[in-house]
Order: C-alpha cells, then structure tokens, then sequence
C-alpha cells in the first residue's frame, strides 16, 4: 500500500452515518467499531466525509471550515482527526442535504455562511414545526389566508406545505433553520486564518448557488456544490426548473460551468459523487449535454385565437379560449365538457348556453387534476346535474386528492360516476370517443379523441401544443410527476394512433396534424428523452426526473393527541435491476414511530408501501407536522427526501 494511500481512511457505509440509530447484529457493531472514522484525506489537512452529500472539512491546527454540512453526524466524528471547533460553515446553496447538521454545529459555535441570493432559505432560526394553523387548512396544503407562523411568528407568509414559498416554486430548504451570520457576494474573499476562499456565484441547480476556489497545498480547488458531477452530469433536472414549465437552470448552468472553466482548477469537489480529475473534460462534456437538452426544450406556443372569448371550432365543438375547456355539443342540446377549470363559472356558462345552443352539460371528463382544469367541476355539476367521468389512472386523485404531494393540486374532493379504461371506446351524442393515456405533462394525464362533424378531434390537455414553427411540441415540469421512461414517447405514441387531424390543447389555439406532422413529432420525442438522460447519471436517470419514487401514502392525514394512525412509505424501484436498501424514518415535532428503521428490497419497476404507525404525543400541541425519511438506494443516500405532514387537531 503506498503512503498516500495509508492516509486515507476507509468511508463507513452510509448506513452508519445518516442512518444512525439502526441495531446491529454484534457482527455489524464490530464493524462499526472499525469503521468509526469516516473522513478520507484529499490533501494535507482537506478531508471529504460521505455523508448527506459531500462534506469537506479544511484543517487550520484544531479548527477548521466546512464546505457544507451534511447531517448532525460530523460533529461526533472531529476528534478523530484532531479538530475541536468548526469555526466556518461555508454551504454551497441551501438544500436540506446540505444543512441537516447546522444547528447542532451552531450551537456548538461555528458560523455559517451563504450565497446572498440563499440567505432566507435558512430563516428562521430554530425549528418552524409544528406549524400553528392560521384560517382553514386545505388539502392542498395551503392555508385560506396563505399564512403559517412559527411560534416566533417570523415565517414568510405563502408558505406551502411542501417546504415551498409559492412565488419561488419548490423549494427543499431545511426544517430545522439556522439563520445566517454572514452574506456571501459574487468575486467576495473569504478570509479565515492562512486560506483565502475566493466566491463564485453559479448558478444551475439552484438561482443562488455557489462555488468556493481554495488553494490548498500548491493545488486549485473548485468547490461547485450540485452544478455537475464526475462524468459530466446532474443529479437532477427537477431542482433546476426554478420557474413552471420553464429550464432557468440550465441556461445559468452553462454560464456558471464556463466562469468555473475560467479559473482553471486542479480538480473539483462535487456535493455528490466522486471527485472530478479532469474538471476541463467534465465541464466540456456537460456543456455538450445541457445544449441537447436547451435545445430540446425551447418552446414557444402558438397562442390563442383570442384570449378570452368561445371560438366554434366546427358546428358542435366550441373552444373556451377564457378558460382550458372544450364543449362538445349533441343535436338534441345536451354538451359534453372536456375540462372545467377554476375560471368556468356559471356566469360563463349561462353566455355558452345562449350563444350555441346548449340545454345542459351532461358530461365532463376532466384531462388531469390541476385546479384549472376541475375547480369548476362541483357547482357545474350541482347546477347541471351533470355526470363526471374520470380515467382510471386520475380517478384516485381527484377523489382523494390528501393523498397525494404535487403541483397546482386541487384541495376538492371529486367522486367519478364512470370509471374510464385506457383504450376504452364509447358513444355519446352520436359521436364515438377513445380514451388515452396522454402523459407528457404528468402521468395523471388523458386525452380524448372523437369523430365530430366529419373531423377527427384530439383533445389534449395541458403538455403538447403547435409552436410558431408548426411543430407539436411538449412542454415538461418535472414536479407535476411525470416519467423519463414513458411520458413524451407514449404521448407522442397517442397522436399516432389517434390519427387525428385538429387537436385542441387547453392553452393555446387548435392545430392540424398531419403523418409528416406526428413523424416528427416522434422524432423529438425521442430525442428529447435520450437528450435528457444523458444529462443525468446513468445508474438511475429517472429518479433525476421523476421527484416522486418516494413518498408517503397518504401524503396528508388528520390526527388527535395521541392518537396512533398508520401511514407507508411508497417507493419506486427506477431501474431495470434489482434494488436493496435501508430508510430511516423522521419527524419534525413530537411524534413518534412503530417501526422507524427499515431494511427493503424491490425488484425492477416496482412499487411497494411499507406501513408504519405514527403516534402524537399526548401533549402534543395542535398544528402541521412534517415527517420524512432519510433512504438509504443503491449505496446512495437521499437525506429527508419524502414529506409527510400531519394536522394534528385539538
């Protein structure tokens, strides 16, 4: 073994750091014994610990800095390589699995610094569960008057329970909050003792990241938190879609990858993965692989007709281009509604119903569940005595919409009188349908094709439309739920078969398609999807896609002080191989579990619940609580990534 080679200290599983509090077998103790010291030397007096994420600690005599902190786990493990205070936590950007372990080491004295940009996501100080419930709380989770306040009061207002400020998207900041002590500026030195750390704003995987360039022993550091890994990827798309529908991060990514380039690192130190030896080569090929993607996905809608008013379509289709619904009109009056979202009133309908005829809305079929698309369903339906019919797939979420974690959810509770199939072909009105699965823009998504008039129709939803060009295109947010593997090809899939010529999205003008047309159409749906996991890391591209292989079922749940009522833990094997690891459930209040540590195991595409009991304490004082779950997938570890909240009621 050579000398280099002695120094560096076996990492212990992540099992034994994250997921501390598991019982051994007396086999396994002995083996934590020997494997207690977890920091492995990068150079003298700079040690990386695996952790949360990356966790790198630089040596000044017995004090030291952190570049991140990963969990509360680092700070039993300082003496063993002779440190007794960190004075510094420097953190790349603000995301739970770089901050778990602040307030420990905070009260314990160190300071933590952070990008400008990033300063509020660790306000406020403490902990901010339970949440006091402020008006009514809706399933949703938001609240009547947007307001949750901590026992400080000093919450920003428009706080989701998701752990997202509705004005910035989601959000996956700490619970547990330790303020700031210092602001850190773009060009800004960070002087601490013989090191002098020189501030990159580089943004990408968050607006306000940053990168901290160090000169450690005749060596160029680059610490670059989450903008790119070894091997030239991201660990995630979804973290980088900081606006609806829209790839802010990957236009900043670019920017940033070029101003590291310009410093001309050594190497480079990621947040996750390995160290990267050749950061020219790294940056190159992940600027090659954010194009692809930039390129993919720029997309521009046609717009609308008009913005607000009907347009006939033909003599029984009617397109609202006020709202996202579509009318389908019967000889004898009766209508058919494709969508009926928040803004379709009844006000609105009575103006339908003089200009085309309309005795009744008989049916409405709903294409996915966001509010703009269902909000209006019950008082049409109360008013209409109208019949709602749901796909399969979508019928769950409407009807329990608490049980589920994602964007733009309604908080209505919508109970199908029909269950339709994939596939299925009816006839209502004279017109004959067909239902598909239509999943570019979630996996909850239908479209519906019928003859109407001598026309083929596709009614389509929110995903796809024509931009200025002609092309069909498809719109992605990785936070609605949707599936690497699946939704643009299957939806592209959809326009084949339903061979339609007029489609009719819900947000911008009808257009025509033709075999030239859905050809290509394909063609970039292929390549987007390849463009795409290219970009991400090979082993599991689709859990850098898909935020949603692990969540809790139900998402949302009622409980009284100490009472005990069972929950899952939903996970989703993404790979095409078998999977085995570990989770640790958490909670953020006074709560408690039956079973809070769990070995699994999942074959390929599946998915499996593993229950659990959580019991409040007794004493436990009204408001939202959080749970969540550090998991242990594939030797990688995913630090309080499921959330749970529970209202506990007095």
């Amino acid at each position: 073994m050579s000398g280099k080679s002695q120094n560096i200290v076996l990492l212990v599983l992540f099992s034994l750091s994250v997921l501390s509090g598991i019982p051994f077998t007396e086999k396994e103790q002995n083996k934590a014994e020997e494997d207690k010291l977890r920091f492995e030397i990068i150079l003298p007096n700079l040690y990386r610990l695996k952790d949360a994420c990356n966790s790198y600690l630089l040596k000044s005599g017995s004090s030291a800095i952190l570049i991140d902190a990963g969990s509360e786990n680092i700070s039993g493990q300082l003496k063993e390589i002779g440190v007794t205070k960190i004075d510094w936590i420097l953190h790349t950007h603000y995301h739970r699995d770089q901050c778990l372990g602040d307030l420990k080491l905070k009260r314990m004295g160190s300071s933590i610094a952070i990008g400008r940009l990033e300063k509020n996501m660790l306000y406020p100080v403490d902990t901010i569960s339970p949440f006091k419930i402020s008006g009514r709380f809706l399933l949703n989770g938001t609240l009547t008057d947007s307001t949750f306040l901590n026992s400080t009061g000093t919450l920003p207002t428009k706080f989701l329970l998701n752990g997202a400020l509705t004005d910035r998207g989601r959000k996956m900041e700490p619970f547990e909050k330790p303020g700031v002590d210092r602001e850190l500026a773009d060009g800004e030195l960070f002087n601490w003792n013989q090191y002098s750390i020189r501030v990159i704003n580089t943004p990408g995987h968050t607006e306000g990241s940053v990168s901290y360039l160090i000169e450690v022993g005749g060596k160029l550091i680059c610490f670059t938190g989450d903008l790119l890994m070894k091997g030239g990827y991201v660990r995630d798309l979804y973290s980088m879609q900081w606006n609806y529908l829209e790839n802010p991060g990957i236009d900043s990514s670019l920017i940033s990858l070029q101003k590291i380039r310009v410093f001309e690192p050594d190497c480079i130190l990621p947040s996750h993965g390995g160290m990267i030896d050749d950061p020219n080569e790294d940056i190159r090929l992940l600027t090659i692989r954010l194009k692809e993607v930039q390129k993919s996905l720029q997309f521009e809608r046609a717009g609308r007709w008009n913005w607000s008013g009907f347009v006939q379509v033909s003599q029984h289709v009617v397109q609202d281009c006020g709202t996202t619904s579509q009318i389908i009109i019967a000889p004898d009056g009766e209508a058919l509604m494709f969508d009926c979202g928040s803004e379709f009133t009844l006000n609105r309908l009575d103006v339908a119903k003089k200009m085309f005829g309309i005795k009744r809305i008989a049916i409405i079929i709903p294409s996915h569940w966001h509010y703009d698309h269902v909000d209006g369903i019950p008082a049409v339906a109360d008013a209409e005595g109208t019949k709602i019919w749901v796909w399969e797939g979508l019928a769950e979420h409407l009807e329990f919409p608490e049980r589920f974690i994602t964007t733009c959810r309604t908080g209505r509770s919508i109970k199908a009188d029909r269950v339709l199939s994939e596939g299925e072909e009816f006839i209502w009105g004279g017109y004959s349908f067909r239902v598909y699965h239509n999943p570019a823009h979630m996996e909850e998504q239908m479209g519906l094709s019928a003859l109407i008039d001598g026309l083929k129709y596709f009614f389509i939803g929110d995903g796809s439309a024509s931009n200025k060009d002609s092309h069909v295109r498809s719109a992605l947010h990785c936070y609605n739920g949707i599936s690497l593997a699946t939704g643009l090809i299957k939806t592209a899939q959809s326009f084949y078969e339903a061979d339609p010529y007029l489609c009719l999205p819900a947000h911008s003008n009808g257009f025509a398609t033709f075999e030239d047309t859905r050809e290509e159409f394909m063609n970039w749906a292929v390549e987007t999807t390849d463009a795409i996991k290219a970009l991400l890391p090979p082993a599991h591209p689709e859990m850098g896609y898909n935020p949603y292989w692990a969540t809790f079922y139900p998402a949302k749940i009622k409980i009284k002080p100490g009472e005990k009522v069972r929950m899952a833990l939903r996970l989703k094997n993404c790979s095409y191989g078998k999977i085995t690891g570990k989770f640790r459930l958490k909670s953020h209040g006074n709560l408690n579990f039956d079973n809070e540590v769990r070995e699994y195991d999942l074959a390929p595409g599946e998915i499996k619940d593993f229950s659990f009991f959580v019991k409040s304490a007794a004493t436990a004082s009204p408001g939202i609580y959080i749970i969540t779950a550090d998991i242990l997938y594939d030797n990688e570890m995913f630090a309080e990534f499921p959330l749970g909240y529970l209202e506990l009621e007095k």
